[in-house]
């Protein structure tokens, strides 16, 4: 069993960024959450800014679970960023962000969400008819019940390998191993369906049966993106001098690769399918996103997240060299967060959001809620090794287990 090789620069400590996401966090979210209560362009931004961080966490807890289920060497160097990423901290975290959302929805004064109007659903055949799934109190139920399912999953896995890092006992990582399948399935489930429930119902005539498959995507490629940001620009620096090979970088860049393939298919299938069904409570999702300068964005993303990542995945080089895959992983997670402006702001361009063009508060919202993500993640980097000890496998000198 070979040891990693030791380094002059010094170790990484991501948990030293804590108190600038705790001070620039409670501000800037504080702020945006406030004004939000009577702008609705300022609730709009701070939606915008927790779909980005939201739904990365829930790509973090995503690979958490894929790791554990598959059991591969490849995700050992990253598996404390995943933890990290989709902790109970991060969780708990996200999941009080979103009440300044919550609460507006239960109280029917939502700018965010016209089904939370008992007014205007009164007047809208097609509301009333979602109005058993599509109504504040289940909907707050489920918004419950989703984040105490992933806080569940993520909780279990973090203590077992915690526990097994102490004990070295095996049987913490059999019944990972039981666990994480069904946690996997349990995931994929709840995060579609609050994909569904907090984002796709902003337009709610709108129906897609591949949108939240297509948001867990996205999810991924942010965790994904993040993970490889962290590692192949650390890659010099303990504890990761000498684990991060070419080998593993080729790992990562196979499911960034992966990942944009399927985001490229669940993207064309589902303009494919409301095309060429040109039903009009289907159509006016694109259609929204053809007006004004959002057509634009819309080639850019076309351009920007599948075609470029794409090509440049497929060069052995760019996956096997930490520099290249850096650049391309920082690529898509700028493409991804012009994503989730695209699929956040056209739903409000006829009140408020006529133009791509970015407001005050879109920055202020996102520096913010970005700031208390970090604070979350850099908690659970506190108390945790960035690399586990329990798995031979990853020191090993040669090899490459999969």
């Amino acid at each position: 069993m070979a040891a990693p090789v030791m380094s002059d620069r010094p170790g990484l400590n991501l948990a030293k960024l804590g108190p600038l996401g705790t001070i620039v966090g409670l501000i800037g979210a504080g702020a945006a959450a406030a004004v939000a209560w009577s702008d609705p362009k300022a609730s709009q931004s701070y939606l915008f800014a927790w779909f980005f961080f939201g739904m990365m966490s829930l790509g973090f807890l995503g690979f958490l679970c894929l790791h554990h289920t598959v059991r591969g060497k490849w995700g050992l160097p990253v598996m404390r960023i995943f933890e990290a990423g989709a902790s109970p901290q991060v969780l708990i975290i996200m999941a009080l962000a979103f009440l300044p959302v919550v609460i507006p929805v239960l109280s029917g004064k939502s700018s965010l969400y016209e089904w939370s109007h008992a007014d205007v659903v009164a007047n809208d055949p097609i509301l009333q008819h979602k109005a058993p799934y599509l109504n504040p109190v289940f909907w707050t139920i489920r918004f419950v019940l989703f984040f105490l399912i992933w806080i569940g999953i993520s909780n279990f896995l973090a203590k077992s390998t915690a526990k097994q890092d102490e004990t070295g006992e095996y049987s913490n990582e059999q019944r990972r191993s039981q666990i994480a399948p069904p946690g996997l399935v349990a995931f994929f489930v709840t995060a579609t369906f609050a994909a569904t429930d907090w984002f796709m119902s902003l337009e709610p005539h709108w129906y897609s049966t591949i949108y939240g498959v297509w948001n867990v995507v996205g999810a991924g490629l942010m965790a994904l993106s993040v993970t490889v940001l962290i590692v192949t620009t650390n890659k010099d620096r303990e504890p990761y001098k000498g684990l991060i090979t070419p080998k593993l970088t080729k790992d990562l860049g196979n499911l960034l690769f992966a990942l944009t393939m399927l985001w490229g298919y669940t993207s064309l299938s589902q303009y494919l399918i409301i095309w060429s069904g040109n039903i009009p409570e289907y159509t006016s999702y694109f259609v929204n996103r053809r007006l004004e300068g959002w057509q634009g964005v819309g080639l850019a993303l076309i351009l920007g997240q599948f075609f470029i990542p794409f090509f440049a995945l497929l060069a052995p080089r760019t996956k096997a060299v930490a520099s290249n895959l850096a650049k391309v992983a920082g690529w898509i997670l700028v493409m991804r967060l012009l994503d989730s402006y695209y699929m956040i702001m056209p739903s409000f361009q006829a009140s408020s959001r006529p133009t791509p063009m970015p407001q005050l508060w879109d920055f202020v919202a996102f520096i913010g809620v970005g700031g208390l993500w970090l604070m979350g993640f850099c908690l659970a980097m506190k108390s945790k090794k960035l690399i586990p000890t329990y798995d031979e496998r990853l020191f090993e000198g040669d090899g490459h287990g999969h």
